[in-house]
């Protein structure tokens, strides 16, 4: 599984854990970092003094690269690129907007930068700010998600940039690994399968909802030309489906769906939105971090041989 970003991030695996919003603490970060992957700290619209705060545990408990993912619809974003400069974090990955002035705060502070882009179009212009790596992230990942699917999205962008391209949506074994390699990529992000980990800061009944997840049972809220989030089906799902369905008042939709995910995250599957990528199907059981990864690398390995076996 040694790839061109295991030397280009310092990292054993080309495995890098998604920095999935009011889930990934620093904590949590340094357990995916020492187990050979990418650990990444979310830090949403919190504060710079929060990041510190994160990057300081996540310091504490691995001496291994760790990402900070910075997003752009926080209003302070600029200040917490500052704030990583200064804390001299080694990566940072942004997602959600157009991060052009927060790439070059990161660039000319010394911090590799990886952007997230939903096409190639964005890839390339992510290269030319200074991008060492970019994240093609499909419409199959858990969240907030983009339009282009995973498998011809991450094809076209490895063809657009000279850069390493990391695959991420609907990835979750040493198959998927394994797709992602044959289509040109360098790496994976993933998300949901490091949900149903022992050292991940959710519920085990969020957990456990992973866990017992088929695959018809992920779905999306939000309508095409808004945003759209894919989690599993549950109460909460229903209930906005009927308030869209019925004409609802916008304000009345955005009060049902605001605070959701953590509301989940805190364990009340009933009303929260409970994230999650529609690989979720595959994940069946609660595993250590550094596990899933073994696991992965194996699952690979095997996969890999019994296509030479088969195909010669």
């Amino acid at each position: 599984m040694k790839t061109e970003l295991c030397e280009l991030l310092g990292i054993e695996y080309p495995i890098i854990a998604g920095g999935m919003a009011h889930i990934s603490d620093g904590a949590f970060a340094a357990a995916v970092s020492e187990a050979g992957g990418l650990g990444v700290i979310a830090s949403c619209l919190n504060t710079p003094e929060w990041v510190e705060e994160q990057v300081a545990i996540a310091r504490s408990k691995t001496d291994k690269p760790f990402a900070v993912n910075l997003i752009m619809e926080s209003s302070i974003v600029e200040d917490v690129a500052h704030k990583c400069v200064e804390l001299k974090v080694p990566i940072c990955t942004i997602s959600a907007g157009k991060p052009d002035p927060v790439v070059k705060i990161l660039v000319e502070g010394g911090v590799k930068v990886i952007c997230l882009i939903p096409h190639a179009r964005a890839a390339k212009k992510m290269q030319d700010l200074g991008a060492v790596a970019v994240i093609a992230e499909g419409m199959e990942s858990g969240g907030h998600i983009g339009r282009m699917q995973t498998l011809p999205m991450v094809r076209q962008v490895v063809d657009a940039v000279d850069i390493p391209v990391i695959a991420a949506g609907g990835i979750a074994d040493g198959r998927g690994f394994l797709a992602a390699l044959a289509l040109g990529a360098v790496g994976v992000q993933m998300g949901t399968v490091f949900l149903a980990s022992d050292e991940c800061p959710i519920s085990d009944a969020y957990k456990q909802a992973i866990v017992n997840a088929k695959d018809s049972d992920i779905d999306i809220t939000g309508k095409r030309n808004h945003k759209q989030v894919r989690c599993i089906k549950n109460a909460f799902w229903s209930h906005y489906w009927e308030l869209v369905d019925t004409g609802a008042p916008q304000e009345e939709q955005s009060a049902w769906v605001r605070d959701s995910i953590d509301i989940a995250v805190q364990g009340d599957l009933d009303r929260g939105c409970i994230s999650a990528g529609s690989i979720a199907g595959l994940v069946k059981e609660i595993r250590p971090v550094a596990q899933i990864i073994r696991d992965i690398d194996a699952q690979a390995d095997a996969a890999w041989a019994e296509m030479k076996r088969i195909y010669g």
